[in-house]
């Protein structure tokens, strides 16, 4: 049986994950058009007053994204502004996204590979810089950050009145 390196654990799941985002916001989107509501409005919605809004969920996932192969593989990949400021503006992040996974696994899977225990270092800006291995930043940041910010986002459709439940949140199986 073949070992499982850190693309496994990354690169697939997050792929499903920003499918799964784009369902669900196409269902949040159904439903604001069904309730004469402004498709755009969706990128605004919160859970709470003082917590950011969908839009910065679906940017901080992709976000997380780009940086675990950026941070893990040492990739050089593009710059993404978080301007998203509509629903079109966010499909399209989701969309970037996907394309930069689809790159990263055609032409650098192979630097996944042996970076289990390579140094990965987070600039945290005012608190400075976090040091980690490839394992330890999947494990106990990319991963439960990523998915932190995907189940907010369905929080919030969920909490706005769209019909989502567990198996929307699963995804395709």
């Amino acid at each position: 049986m073949a070992s499982a390196d850190l693309f496994d654990f990354t690169v697939p799941l997050f792929r499903k994950g920003m499918k799964t985002l784009k369902a669900l916001l196409e269902k949040g989107e159904a439903y604001a058009k069904e309730n004469d509501i402004p498709v755009d409005d969706i990128v605004g919605w919160k859970l709470a007053d003082d917590m950011k809004p969908l839009s910065f969920q679906i940017q901080t996932a992709s976000n997380t994204t780009k940086n675990t192969c950026v941070r893990v593989a040492k990739l050089d990949l593009p710059v993404m502004d978080d301007k998203e400021e509509t629903l079109a503006d966010v499909y399209k992040r989701i969309q970037l996204t996907l394309d930069l996974l689809d790159t990263v696994e055609s032409k650098h899977k192979a630097e996944f590979v042996g970076k289990e225990a390579s140094e990965v270092i987070m600039s945290t800006g005012s608190r400075g810089d976090r040091k980690f291995t490839g394992l330890s930043y999947v494990q106990n940041f990319a991963i439960p950050n990523f998915y932190f910010h995907f189940v907010t986002a369905y929080d919030i459709l969920r909490n706005k009145g769209v019909q989502v439940g567990k198996l929307d949140y699963l995804g395709a199986l």
